[in-house]
């Protein structure tokens, strides 16, 4: 149902070499319309929870604490992506340890999983993902409401499914807010621009910055930042607001019947 299967990719962290490299950025020229071409979204955007206006309440899901918490054994990894653009000499500037992986079973993870991980505590996996936002990452799980195992914090410079909304591509992201921007209270410095925005939704127009509305993803990175407190997060109309399916394999029956495809078989 993914043609990248997940594991095929992940499990070559360890041994991958610039062979492989060369191989998969070939394979990708041909992925992406099977890929992005049947809904529901791959992924969605969980957003940076202080950036959240209180009285716009964050569903379970749009939470990565909310996501943590439920989680009762943690191990971060290097991200596959940017180890991937080193070998390549295209290396990225951020951390490349930043890959949270979470299990609802104590001590599911440990130092010999083949994914080669470190173990951390649930403290530290919070540490993580404060580390991610201060560099200015994007926080993306699967595209579900409950049953979320992973929590990737991803760079434009080395994500494929952020360099596939930077390209203009609908529907491989699914978010329920956009950022928008005060003209009045805006200063110019070019921060959310040059330092945080991740998918090139912001553009300066008469030396005021503004929001590009489809592109944004709600990820909360600018608003984080903005000095003068001129970029607010605003959660979309409830008709632009698709609900992820409620867990894996309800995504993967929804995924199944765009694509005419009977999966009764293994369910």
């Amino acid at each position: 149902m993914i043609p990248f299967v997940i594991g095929i990719y992940e499990f070559q962290l360890n041994r991958m070499d610039r062979e492989f490299c060369e191989l998969l950025e070939e394979y990708m020229m041909h992925l992406e319309p099977p890929l992005v071409g049947y809904g529901p979204s791959i992924m969605q955007v969980i957003p940076i929870e202080k950036t959240i206006p209180s009285d716009q309440k964050a569903l379970p899901y749009q939470q990565v604490s909310g996501i943590l918490e439920g989680g009762k054994s943690f191990m971060v990894n290097e991200c596959i992506g940017k180890k991937e653009k080193g070998i390549m000499e295209k290396p990225c500037q951020k951390s490349t340890e930043v890959c949270l992986i979470v299990s609802s079973i104590e001590g599911f993870w440990n130092n010999e999983h083949p994914l080669g991980g470190r173990v951390l505590i649930k403290k530290e996996a919070f540490e993580v993902l404060e580390e991610a936002e201060k560099a200015g990452v994007v926080h993306l799980s699967n595209n579900v409401q409950s049953g979320h195992w992973f929590i990737c914090n991803c760079c434009g410079c080395s994500c494929p499914v952020l360099q596939s909304v930077q390209m203009g591509i609908p529907n491989v992201i699914n978010s329920s807010y956009y950022a928008r921007i005060d003209p009045d209270l805006c200063e110019s410095c070019g921060i959310c621009l040059e330092e945080r925005c991740q998918v090139n939704a912001i553009q300066e127009e008469e030396q005021v910055y503004s929001v590009i509305k489809e592109r944004c993803i709600g990820c909360g990175l600018c608003i984080s930042t903005c000095p003068t407190e001129a970029i607010q997060m605003i959660r979309k109309a409830e008709e632009e607001i698709k609900q992820p399916p409620v867990d894996e394999m309800a995504w993967f029956e929804e995924r199944a019947q765009q694509r005419g495809v009977d999966i009764s078989a293994y369910k």
